[in-house]
């Protein structure tokens, strides 16, 4: 296997140098990474309940609890109740949250400047592509990072037509799976 195509951890060294960084940055407003993220996606994401909240941040659902209490603690989310479910709740940012989101954006803009630094534009969307492409596929959905790839005509190399179908219906039986495990 070459190491040069299979780059081991290095996504997820990657990731956690850019949450440090990050955080380092936003230290001052005393939010951490997984909370700026979650508080940032809420606000572009008005309404959503927890568990949507869950799917949009890759947050674990128990983390996201946590984060959120800390959140409504801190006085940049609060949690009202679902009109329809009486179990679910709306999520949504507070007035204080709107003051610090221009900051977190900022915050953010810092920390992918530098984290890009030296890489050429289209290195940067190639990255973007391929990293939107990986998301799905780690979260088993294979058809959607197939779709994904369809629509933008992106090459997925050895991936023949026979391969998409074998890959596809593996997926879907993964997902019964994990769907299945979870109901226990």
């Amino acid at each position: 296997m070459d190491r040069l195509l299979f780059p081991d951890f290095s996504l997820i060294e990657a990731g956690q140098l850019y949450a440090r960084r990050f955080e380092e940055r936003s230290r001052n407003l005393a939010l951490d990474f997984a909370q700026s993220r979650a508080l940032l996606v809420l606000a572009e994401n008005k309404g959503v309940t927890q568990q949507r909240l869950s799917e949009l941040t890759a947050i674990a659902s128990p983390w996201l609890v946590r984060i959120l209490d800390r959140l409504e603690v801190m006085g940049l989310a609060q949690r009202r109740p679902h009109l329809a479910d009486r179990r679910a709740r709306f999520l949504a940012i507070t007035e204080d949250a709107r003051e610090v989101l221009p900051l977190l954006w900022n915050i953010v803009g810092e920390s992918l400047r530098e984290a890009l630094r030296g890489l050429s534009t289209k290195e940067t969307a190639i990255l973007a592509k391929a990293l939107h492409r990986v998301k799905p596929l780690m979260q088993g959905r294979l058809s959607e990072a197939l779709e994904f790839n369809e629509s933008r005509k992106i090459w997925l190399p050895g991936l023949t037509e026979r391969t998409k179908k074998a890959l596809s219906h593996s997926s879907r039986s993964v997902n019964r799976r994990c769907r299945c495990n979870q109901r226990r």
